[in-house]
């Protein structure tokens, strides 16, 4: 049974969600953020929270989802996104020091174009984040073995919702679209999987409390849909009819595998299955904007 958590990132897009979740479902949360944290006012009073990895105290879970500089120009920082990976690690030793039970980390399917970065002679603007996804990845679970620690790893594609960075890409795209300027885009012939961050906080609580879980999880919609098509729902939704151009940007070289996004190891080991539509996730978000 879940009753006490450490949430690392607590005041992040969806980190803020975690909390809320777990908190709704009677978990006693401990929130692990910066002391600089921009958003520090969306934690609540009641809410304890830390701002060092030394004074996390014990619990049944340590989510981490602390991530600086996961979207945006950030991307391209390469000496940030490696502090990542040593953030992970520290995090994953503090878990285990202070007692915690299982370590649950947040990581994502664009660490699966990690060989592909590897192999190609070019620059790609989010190649060090992909590398240093799938060098977290790698190094979480080894030491997870080592220290003997409870470790799942949950991978996701695109969350949505209240919260998300403008520059995400579905939020960038219905700003373009309200304010009536043509969106440049690429093709749109990928699958690609956009989840509400509702859903996506609600499979993370369950990774978190439920017996004899894996090592690894992929957590989305349970319907991964071309590109081109959900942006076209979105216009839709939306109601406007400012122009969708696609093909109007060159690919970038990254091929979404569909296989990527299939969630039935979640459904059947966490009892996992999202709730919202694309189309209310939308409309959510322009309410909430």
């Amino acid at each position: 049974m879940l009753t006490t958590a450490i949430v690392t990132g607590a005041t992040g897009f969806v980190g803020t969600h975690l909390r809320n979740e777990l908190v709704a479902n009677g978990v006693e949360v401990t929130a692990l953020c910066r002391e600089n944290s921009l958003n520090i006012s969306r934690l609540p009073q009641e809410i304890a929270w830390v701002y060092s990895l030394d004074d996390v105290p014990a619990a049944d879970v340590f989510y981490h989802l602390a991530w600086q500089d996961a979207s945006g120009a950030g991307r391209q920082n390469a000496a940030v996104q490696s502090e990542n990976v040593t953030l992970a690690l520290n995090a994953l030793n503090a878990a285990y020091a202070s007692g915690c039970k299982r370590f649950v980390i947040l990581g994502t399917v664009y660490e699966k174009f990690a060989d592909t970065v590897r192999k190609r002679r070019s620059y790609g603007g989010s190649d060090f984040y992909i590398l240093c996804k799938d060098l977290t990845h790698a190094l979480t679970n080894q030491l997870a073995y080592k220290l003997g620690i409870e470790y799942t790893y949950v991978q996701i594609c695109h969350p949505f919702g209240k919260f998300v960075k403008p520059e995400q890409m579905l939020a960038n795209v219905i700003g373009g679209l309200l304010d009536g300027k043509a969106v440049e885009l690429g093709p749109g012939t990928e699958y690609y999987d956009i989840v509400a961050v509702e859903d996506l906080v609600c499979g993370l609580r369950l990774a978190g409390e439920s017996d004899n879980v894996r090592r690894e999880y992929y957590i989305g919609s349970g319907n991964p849909r071309l590109l081109r098509d959900y942006l076209t729902e979105a216009r839709r939704v939306l109601g406007v009819d400012t122009p969708l151009n696609f093909g109007a940007r060159p690919h970038d070289g990254l091929h979404f595998q569909r296989k990527w996004f299939n969630i039935s190891d979640a459904k059947h080991d966490l009892s996992y299955s999202a709730k919202l539509g694309f189309e209310k996730m939308v409309k959510g978000y322009i309410e909430n904007g």
